[in-house]
């Protein structure tokens, strides 16, 4: 049997980062980043702040296009894509900082993660015809569906800039999920939140997971990030230090000295 042939019962990864290198004048922010997603996973970066997992994910996105290297989702290379391509494809984020409407409602904010599933057009907004009429019906009902999933159903017509922050963080989830990908990106979900939310975030990525949809998460809560996980990478000063499982990245020393620090900041997390 050619040994590239893959083992039968072995799922082909989801996302394949092969080599990927980035830059920005003098600065290296990635060097040759490789790793593999592979379906129905929670897959974490982490490292120290500069590590380069912001550009990592704005180059899986499409906002940056990698100067080497390649990003193949379900086999297809989607490197040079725009940013609605990637989306449109089954790829979703999540930001740093919330991103959300603050002027819309917090229906309307999941409603516009639906749109790049809809098909009316402009005519068909105008024409209001059965078929749009139907379409948006459907919308809502799968907006109402993601804001039950999230916990937000009795806030969907609260403004969105009026919730408290750590609702903002599930609300942006939820309008990620209306797009509806496969797989997830979120970068530092658990920033801002309380130990609560933070456990509640916790349940909620497991639960995304078991609906079938693959995560690749960027946090800095170790106890979130080694509590969920299946496997994680880590980078420091652009380059891969690290790959394993929770497990095995606890007893990496490189890890433990570059990121993790010392014995007292590993502890809890055994």
């Amino acid at each position: 049997m050619n040994s590239s042939e893959p083992i039968t019962g072995t799922p082909q990864p989801l996302l394949r980062v092969k080599s990927v290198g980035k830059s920005f004048g003098g600065i290296q922010a990635l060097c040759n980043v490789t790793f593999e997603v592979a379906p129905e996973t929670i897959h974490a970066v982490i490292g120290p702040n500069g590590a380069g997992k912001t550009t990592l994910f704005n180059v899986i996105t499409g906002a940056y296009e990698p100067e080497d290297g390649q990003i193949v989702y379900e086999n297809r290379e989607i490197q040079g894509k725009k940013v609605h391509e990637v989306v449109a494809q089954g790829i979703a984020r999540t930001f740093q900082n919330v991103e959300l409407f603050g002027s819309m409602t917090v229906l309307e904010n999941v409603l516009v993660g639906r749109h790049v599933r809809m098909h009316c057009g402009f005519l068909g907004a105008i024409g209001r015809w059965p078929r749009v009429r139907n379409e948006e019906r459907e919308a809502r009902d799968y907006a109402w569906e993601l804001l039950e999933f999230v916990g937000l159903e009795k806030m969907a017509h609260h403004r969105s800039a009026d919730l408290p922050f750590g609702w903002q963080r599930f609300l942006e989830i939820a309008r990620a999920l209306a797009t509806q990908p496969r797989l997830l990106l979120l970068d530092e979900p658990a920033s801002g939140l309380n130990a609560v939310e933070t456990q509640q975030l916790g349940d909620l990525l497991l639960q995304i997971r078991s609906r079938g949809i693959t995560l690749l998460l960027v946090e800095h809560d170790m106890d979130l990030t080694m509590g969920i996980s299946d496997r994680i990478v880590v980078l420091h000063q652009g380059r891969r230090l690290a790959e394993g499982t929770p497990r095995e990245i606890q007893c990496n020393d490189a890890v433990i000295c570059a990121y993790l620090g010392s014995d007292e900041d590993m502890r809890g997390l055994s």
